[in-house]
């Protein structure tokens, strides 16, 4: 904690505001305050960086893509105990600047989220912590809604966030030029100050970087690109040779990156790597960053030291995460991109020997890099969440396991947020809590008309088939088309939340989140049914607005198809918030069989299969009562992508019981103690957390 008295921090805000205004702080708008203030941060921030020691001889490094940073505008305020002061300088202004949004604010990424869930988790222990991943310099995309659609679109306002730019840069060959890796540090307020490093390329005057990386929309648009989405831009979605090949420059720019930096940080605090392999731990988060693994090697090899030597030091120093059970998981890399590199090449060729060798798959497949056998193969253990997620990493259809890879997984259940999983409740009665939540979640939301009375049930997730949002969003129809057809209808009033994001081109997912939006418009606006049902739609959702649903949630929908999600945390968060969680019997919590007197609801999607649902039709034929042209379209749309496809994802199969078993959570509601009891339960075993818990009950 950071003492700084008012009239210090005054002249500080007036001394970094005179760079960029000629005003005073009266005179300043709030923008031109929230640049000063961040610079005021910075330099407390480094003041007390400088004066830090750290253990160098123990050092832990974690490397993602995708990585998730929170908005941490106002936590530093809060760190550095700069609230009281800042209250009485700034006054009536104190909230619009603390409370502008900024460019740390990323989104839902899962990859990114754990990473800096265990970068927060070793760095809080006092340890020498960094995490990587690249940071799209003013080019992060936010979804909007726009005429009952979500669009990607992009941050217009110049950004203001906590971060340090580094003078030292590192050149990176990319496309046979050079380019320089610029850096970015997000600190973090501990004892111990780690940084969350970010990477940038700065563009070469021979490339076309400048626009591929600083945000001008309109060249990334062109023709030349042949880009039609911010989505495209950002996460290159491998649609076309395009998108692969710059996928691949990411993903080398931030391999040779990471590892010119951790090399960095040995010869300064060591002169030499002789002995990297005793101060050094690499952690690997999923397999679309293994060309690290590469990196490293070669400039082990740059140092001198012959193949066996260095990959002997690398089996010591690496570590892999696997998170999830996707065909994106276990990433196949281009071969041709990478045989550009001689180095890259002869390296790959070497593993492939030894690999084999040793009686380990080959890393080679067909003409592309398998980058789950190779990390395998360097990687001195593979770390998964749950021994249910060990069962199914060993029963994939991507990758083939061998008894040597076997021996190298080992459970280790997953933290998460700690707003989400380690602060309890308030209240000893649980059920008159939540009331409290809600009535903070409409109010901080600006929510209308809305029954903070009713049963909170929330579907927050990014959206794809396997998840099933559509299901969902059909139930509420069913509900609302009850009321329509007989007011009366006995209904425990509920506000149904769903949020998440789609990819640019999932056309399913698209539509789905329009008939959402479609929805909520004509269900909130009809005064005939008060207060029964309303639909929510939570735009653009973002992990640090999480905890103020997950403690004002009463249900909380978990319902990928067989087991498409089963990594995913969100469940337990929630639990441990006391939610109900409504699933279903196939996924992840079928072990939760034996355990009684449980809030954890399941409806029956295998026993259904193939037989006609009487609520789909229900909807069919009294859809019309909407007189909604452009509504009606679009449920016939993604009705008949359904039927199109055989109901793949057992929506329409498991709709009938999906709606009989909310219909039980509506009548179990309206008994306190039964419902108090449950959320205790949910608690209990949520502070566990983690499916191998469970095999011992």
């Amino acid at each position: 904690m950071i003492d700084i008295s008012e009239d210090r921090l005054r002249k500080l805000l007036q001394i970094k505001l005179s760079y960029n205004s000629l005003g005073d702080l009266q005179d300043a708008d709030v923008y031109e305050i929230r640049i000063a203030l961040n610079e005021v941060i910075k330099e407390i921030i480094s003041e007390q960086y400088t004066n830090i020691t750290t253990n160098k001889s123990s050092r832990t490094y974690i490397v993602s893509f995708e990585l998730m940073v929170e908005n941490l505008f106002e936590y530093y305020i809060e760190k550095l105990n700069l609230k009281t002061p800042l209250q009485k300088i700034l006054q009536e202004k104190y909230e619009d600047i603390v409370n502008m949004d900024n460019d740390l604010h990323l989104g839902q990424s899962y990859i990114g989220r754990f990473s800096v869930d265990l970068f927060e988790k070793l760095s809080k222990q006092g340890k020498f912590c960094k995490v990587y991943s690249i940071f799209y310099k003013n080019s992060q995309f936010k979804q909007q809604i726009v005429d009952e659609n979500q669009i990607e679109t992009v941050f217009n306002n110049p950004k203001t966030s906590v971060v340090f730019k580094r003078f030292s840069e590192y050149d990176i060959e990319l496309d046979n030029n050079k380019i320089k890796s610029q850096i970015y540090d997000i600190p973090y307020i501990n004892w111990n100050t780690n940084f969350i490093r970010l990477f940038a390329p700065k563009a070469n005057p021979n490339l076309n970087y400048e626009n591929f990386i600083r945000g001008k929309i309109e060249e990334i648009y062109s023709e030349e690109n042949k880009l039609d989405s911010i989505c495209q831009f950002v996460y290159t979605p491998q649609i076309d040779e395009f998108g692969k090949y710059i996928k691949f420059l990411q993903q080398k720019f931030l391999a040779d990156s990471i590892v010119e930096d951790i090399f960095n940080d040995e010869i300064k605090f060591f002169k030499n790597p002789d002995n990297i392999e005793d101060h050094i731990q690499i952690n690997i988060v999923e397999t679309n960053v293994a060309l690290v693994i590469i990196a490293f090697l070669q400039k082990l090899l740059d140092f001198g030291y012959d193949f066996e030597k260095a990959l002997e030091k690398s089996n010591k120093i690496f570590k892999y995460y696997n998170i999830n059970l996707h065909r994106e998981s276990f990433e196949l890399m281009d071969l041709r991109f990478l045989y550009q590199f001689d180095y890259i090449k002869n390296i790959i060729h070497l593993l492939n020997e030894n690999a084999q060798k040793n009686g380990y798959a080959q890393i080679i497949k067909d003409n592309f890099l398998d980058c789950f056998n190779l990390i395998a193969f360097v990687t001195h253990s593979i770390m998964v969440g749950s021994d249910y997620q060990k069962k199914y990493l060993l029963n994939s259809k991507y990758v083939n396991i061998n008894k040597n890879v076997e021996v190298k997984i080992v459970t280790e259940t997953y933290g998460f947020n700690d707003d989400l999983f380690y602060k309890s409740l308030e209240c000893d009665n649980l059920y008159s809590s939540k009331l409290k939540y809600k009535k903070k979640l409409v109010e901080k939301y600006s929510l209308e008309n809305i029954n903070d009375k009713s049963i909170f049930n929330m579907q927050l997730s990014d959206f794809h088939e396997g998840k099933r949002q559509a299901l969902n969003v059909f139930y509420i129809l069913y509900l609302y088309l009850k009321l329509k057809d007989n007011v009366n209808t006995i209904i425990t009033p509920t506000t149904f939340f769903i949020g998440g994001m789609s990819s640019f081109d999932y056309l399913f997912c698209k539509k789905t989140i329009s008939l959402c939006l479609g929805l909520s418009k004509i269900i909130n606006s009809d005064k005939l049914i008060q207060e029964k049902i309303k639909l929510v739609f939570v735009e653009n959702i973002m992990l640090d607005q999480m905890p103020d649903f997950a403690k004002a949630c009463d249900v909380f929908n978990y319902i990928p198809y067989k087991n498409f999600d089963i990594s995913n945390t969100y469940p337990y968060a929630f639990m441990n918030n006391g939610s109900i969680i409504l699933t279903s019997n196939s996924n992840v919590y079928e072990n939760m069989s034996r355990l009684k007197d449980i809030g954890v609801i399941k409806f029956d999607e295998e026993n259904f299969a193939n037989t006609e649902s009487s609520c789909m039709d229900f909807i069919l034929k009294n859809i019309e009562l909407l007189e909604n042209k452009k509504f009606i379209d679009e449920f016939y749309e993604i009705y008949n992508l359904i039927l199109k496809y055989n109901d793949s994802f057992n929506v329409i199969n498991s709709f009938d019981n999906f709606v009989e078993v909310n219909e039980k959570i509506q009548k179990w509601y309206l008994n306190e103690n039964l419902w108090n009891g449950l959320m205790i339960k949910n608690i209990e075993i949520s502070k566990k957390f983690g499916i191998n818990y469970l095999k011992d009950i």
